[in-house]
């Protein structure tokens, strides 16, 4: 007669619960199908009577396309990433970076660089806020608890814009030079790859992501021609 430990099935228990979950690796690759405006139109915004002008105002830097980009991938209730302290500069009458992709709860910090007063604000609903007029070398926090786009302006100089992507999606990231993302640990199953630009907007395609392997998805982004 054969004799079964009574040990063997917690054992069969703990490598069951230590053995990893089915999951590959997914490539996005972003296809832009038109030239985007070469000259950046931010929504108009009042100014206040007194206030200096814009220092570099009227001088936009070159365009990349790419780094007005980010990738989400939108499927399972999985947890988000942890949540993250990041800076966004007003330098030169910009905000530096004019976009950044953060997990839910993160936080971040608009110091002041000009020898002018700036004033960061948001009315998206997402998240409104309005952080004051403050100078040079003063500093102002936001903390982010919602998903969502945070469209954010100067109440002082109507160019400054920047855009704050706010996600409960532990994928997400931002493009490299080949226009592509690579998203690491996807459990098996059907998710949306989402990319929003800066100034075309939110962009989907389906994905099914296999049990193990890669996968690849493209997404075409349709963006305006620049009008003569």
């Amino acid at each position: 007669m054969r004799v079964v430990s009574k040990f063997a099935v917690p054992t069969l228990t703990v490598l069951l619960a230590v053995w990893p979950a089915a999951a590959g690796d997914v490539t996005v690759y972003l296809h832009f199908t038109k030239q985007l405006t070469k000259k950046a139109v931010a929504p108009l915004v009042y100014g206040l009577r007194g206030t200096a002008p814009a220092a570099h105002e009227g001088i936009e830097p070159p365009i990349n396309e790419l780094d007005r980009t980010v990738v989400m991938l939108v499927g399972k209730n999985a947890a988000p990433a942890p949540p993250q302290t990041i800076t966004i500069e007003q330098r030169n009458s910009r905000f530096e970076p004019d976009l950044a992709i953060v997990p839910v709860g993160s936080t971040v910090d608009f110091p002041n660089f000009d020898a002018i007063f700036h004033n960061v604000f948001s009315l998206s609903s997402a998240h409104p806020f309005d952080l004051g007029f403050y100078p040079k070398s003063k500093s102002k926090s936001e903390k982010f608890d919602r998903a969502g786009v945070v469209q954010v302006y100067c109440h002082i100089h109507a160019n400054m814009y920047a855009a704050i992507v706010v996600t409960d999606s532990p994928w997400y990231g931002r493009p490299g030079e080949g226009g592509t993302v690579l998203l690491k640990g996807v459990p098996a199953g059907h998710y949306k790859a989402e990319a929003w630009h800066k100034i075309a907007g939110l962009y989907k395609a389906d994905v099914d992501v296999p049990a193990v392997g890669m996968t690849q998805v493209h997404i075409h982004v349709p963006l305006t021609e620049e009008r003569k």
